[in-house]
């Protein structure tokens, strides 16, 4: 549902040809956005896949026979930097292509955030504390900036954070990675003792705690560009909700048919058909922090009609 009125996009958008091989292009908010089909096995993804989540957009996918939103991909290393698993659906459906959306990762006006833990039951820190203890990690008192520094400068593991306190986690290796190995353990026990854990932005986070929404969230180190093409070319995997990549705009609502997708068409053709669909569509902007399909976007979103 959306709650922002849509403006029309007066950014430029257009079809585009390379050789024989077609695509749509977008420019917004300093960003350049192509829009193409890429094969299934050419990208990288960069986070683990959860299997109910995965089954869950498989069969999406199946009632509505399309590929709602595009993957977005780095045109340059063909890395995915959002939808790990709609990759992993569309192959489990014997596609051979998917949707993409290519952009130059390397450009400042991509950013890479985090998804912070919250604690949705009222517990106390001792409680949560005592998960960090059993796993065999260290605790200790911080305020929240020297928390967010050391998370920073990768000297800690984590951080817990509560109304009243901060505590720093530290594992013996802080490597990017093994950190996050050791929220999901983290994760996987609270979720045993019966506690649930939500994922929010950073800024959200943080304001759920100060203003006694939640009673804790588990601030997390931000990876860098660098770790994520990193990981993902080395066939390594982060756990899932590492990342959280900001784009300065974001196209949404493409809708591509799944019998496109499924490899009896040639690439090229597919392409064509790409770009003739959304060259008929209009394309309208959604302001940053707008609601869309029941998720709030800290991006502008290049809505399809």
């Amino acid at each position: 549902m959306l709650i922002n009125r849509f403006h029309y996009l007066f950014e430029r958008s257009h079809a585009y040809a390379i050789g024989d091989v077609l695509g749509f292009k977008l420019e917004a908010q300093g960003l350049e956005i192509e829009i193409g089909i890429k094969p299934v096995g050419g990208v990288y993804i960069h986070e683990e896949i959860i299997p109910r989540m995965l089954d869950q957009l498989i069969l999406d996918m199946k009632q509505n026979a399309e590929v709602r939103n595009p993957i977005v991909v780095d045109r340059n290393t063909s890395v995915v930097l959002d939808g790990m698993h709609r990759v992993a659906a569309i192959k489990k459906l014997g596609c051979r292509y998917l949707p993409a959306c290519l952009v130059d990762y390397r450009s400042p006006r991509i950013q890479v955030g985090c998804w912070y833990r919250v604690v949705q039951d009222w517990v106390s820190d001792a409680r949560l504390l005592n998960i960090f203890i059993s796993l065999g990690l260290s605790v200790e008192p911080s305020s929240f900036d020297s928390a967010l520094n050391e998370l920073e400068a990768r000297r800690a593991t984590a951080a817990l954070f509560t109304a009243r306190n901060c505590h720093l986690i530290r594992a013996p290796k802080t490597d990017i990675v093994e950190s996050y190995r050791w929220v999901k353990r983290f994760e996987s026990i609270a979720e045993e003792q019966g506690l649930h854990i939500g994922y929010e932005m950073e800024h959200d986070a943080e304001w759920q705690v100060r203003s006694g929404k939640c009673s804790a969230a588990l601030l997390v180190p931000r990876t860098t560009k660098e770790e994520v093409i990193r990981t993902a070319l080395s066939g390594m995997v982060f756990t899932h909700k590492t990342t959280r990549h900001i784009l300065p705009a974001r196209p949404v609502n493409v809708n591509v048919p799944l019998d496109w997708l499924m490899g009896e068409k040639p690439m090229e053709e597919v392409e064509r058909l790409l770009v003739e669909y959304l060259s008929g569509k209009k394309v309208m902007r959604l302001s940053k922090g707008s609601f869309y399909d029941g998720r709030r976007y800290d991006e502008e979103l290049l809505v399809f009609r």
